[in-house]
Parts: C-alpha cells; sequence; structure tokens
C-alpha cells in the first residue's frame, strides 16, 4: 500500500470539504463521506494480499480465525460509521453504533467463551 497516495487522497478530500463547506455548508458531510468511501476502497484493495493470508491462516486453525477476523469487520465497520457520525454532529449515535458493535462482538465470540468454559469445567472436574 502507498501510503502517500492515501496521505495525498486525504489532503484532497479535506481541502474539497473545506471548499464545499464555504459553497454549500449542508453538501459538505456528504463531499467527506464520498472521500471516505473512496480511500476505504483504495485500502481494502491493497489489503487483499492480507485477505489471502489469513483465509489460509483460517483454515489450519479450524475456524477460531473466522470469528477473529468477523470481530475485527465489526470493529472496524462502527469505528469507522461512527466516525462518520461525529464529523457530522452527531455523538449521540456515534456512541449507539459503537455500543451495538461492542454488543455484536460479543455475540460473535459467544460460542467461544462457551467452549472456552466448558473446557475449564471438564480440567476442574
Amino acid at each position: 500500500m502507498n501510503l502517500l497516495v492515501l496521505c495525498g487522497m486525504a489532503l484532497l478530500t479535506v481541502s474539497a470539504t473545506a471548499v464545499v463547506r464555504q459553497l454549500r455548508s449542508e453538501i459538505a458531510p456528504f463531499c467527506a463521506a464520498a472521500g471516505g468511501v473512496i480511500m476505504l476502497i483504495y485500502i481494502i484493495d491493497c489489503a487483499a494480499p492480507l485477505i489471502a493470508f489469513f483465509s489460509d491462516l483460517n483454515s489450519s486453525t479450524g475456524g477460531y480465525f473466522t470469528v477473529l477476523i468477523k470481530s475485527l469487520g465489526v470493529a472496524v465497520c462502527c469505528q469507522i460509521t461512527a466516525d462518520i457520525c461525529r464529523d457530522c454532529g452527531e455523538g449521540a449515535a456515534a456512541s449507539k453504533v459503537e455500543l451495538a458493535g461492542k454488543i455484536g462482538i460479543l455475540l460473535l465470540t459467544l460460542p467461544l467463551i462457551k467452549q472456552i468454559l466448558s473446557l475449564a469445567g471438564e480440567m476442574l472436574s
């Protein structure tokens, strides 16, 4: 991943949003969101080798790694959404999204927690 390209995209997005905010402030959040989506697509495209590596690693770990990757995906999606909400001045919505993400991660990990607890119970017996 070329970080200079990503930094350039970020600076271009910030500059365009500043200009749009002066001309029509109601469109500025959409401009910032569009720039963020473009940067996210670039990051995902650059992360393709990393995703392939993790999928190969998952096949050898028996599925535990799937829960980790899904949890990471939930965390990243919720963080990006919460940041967009905060950029638009909606801190309360951002807090709700973060809470929903935490609950979602707990729900994803329930089978692992259950398995760990049963294993601990077997060790104590």
